[in-house]
């Protein structure tokens, strides 16, 4: 008989598998057709945008260390400070690409455009997070807030960290374009991205499933606030690319007509 764990796993990942297709759709739609330089870069740029964002985190940073074996854990900081190393790693690569493409150097104002946090963060001042390039970001950021203040912040927290990078449907999908030396270079630097986006969110699903569902109660809410949450990060995903999917479309992945994406299977060991 299947346990309430295993019931939230089954469930939380067919929630991932299904937008992790939409988001691989967006990719291969974008690349279904001819794209000027202009457009490359500016999808560069957007998705740069999004990565960089931890900057702001740095401050938080400096206030954990000085409480490190106090109030906080020791390999949470190890965590915390590997997830900014990887996203600044992400910015960087994109950013590198984008010089080829241009065959220049970014300016600063080119580079930091479309900054935009991912996540809303009470902490931080909101003019720092929102970007009115962005509108579905921006709601994103607005759905991420009233998350965070209508139900209880530590288990919506939880949840949004299952969802990091939409569940690699898009970054892998782009790992995978080919045909010509834009697309290869675009391929490997997606490709070096991928393993990072998956460990920062699937992985982390079973070991969820099993500390913080306690009943159906939270698992209810579990998978409405991942199902609310990736149906806007198909959109932002979707924005990136320059909205190459219609609403129409959008709206049908949102109903499950999609082949769900083949998420990676984790070995128990790797939960504990």
């Amino acid at each position: 008989m299947e346990t309430l764990a295993e019931q939230a796993e089954r469930e939380l990942n067919a929630i991932l598998a299904r937008y992790s297709a939409g988001e691989a759709e967006v990719v291969r739609t974008y690349f279904a057709q001819p794209r000027s330089t202009e457009e490359h870069v500016t999808v560069l740029r957007r998705q740069m945008g999004r990565e960089i964002s931890v900057i702001d985190w740095l401050e938080r940073t400096v206030r954990m260390g000085a409480e490190l074996e106090e109030t906080v854990d020791r390999h949470a900081f190890a965590a915390y400070l590997d997830q900014i190393a990887d996203e600044v790693k992400h910015y960087a690569a994109l950013a590198d690409l984008a010089e080829w493409v241009l065959g220049r150097k970014l300016a600063v104002a080119e580079a930091r455009e479309y900054f935009v946090h991912a996540f809303y963060d009470p902490e931080i001042p909101a003019e720092r997070q929102y970007n009115p390039r962005l509108p579905e970001a921006n709601r994103m950021l607005e759905l991420v807030r009233r998350m965070k203040t209508e139900y209880p912040a530590d288990f919506s927290h939880a949840v949004l960290l299952l969802t990091e990078g939409g569940g690699g449907g898009a970054f892998e999908e782009a790992s995978r374009v080919s045909g010509d030396e834009f697309r290869d270079r675009f391929a490997a630097t997606m490709g070096r991205i991928v393993e990072d986006e998956i460990q920062h969110g699937p992985i982390r699903v079973r070991e969820f499933a099993q500390t913080r569902v306690h009943d159906e109660a939270d698992l209810e809410l579990a998978t409405r606030l991942m199902r609310d949450f990736l149906a806007q990060h198909l959109r932002v995903r979707n924005e990136i690319y320059g909205y190459p999917l219609p609403p129409e479309r959008l709206a049908a992945i949102d109903r499950g007509e999609i082949e769900p994406w083949q998420l990676p299977v984790f070995p128990v060991a790797a939960h504990g």
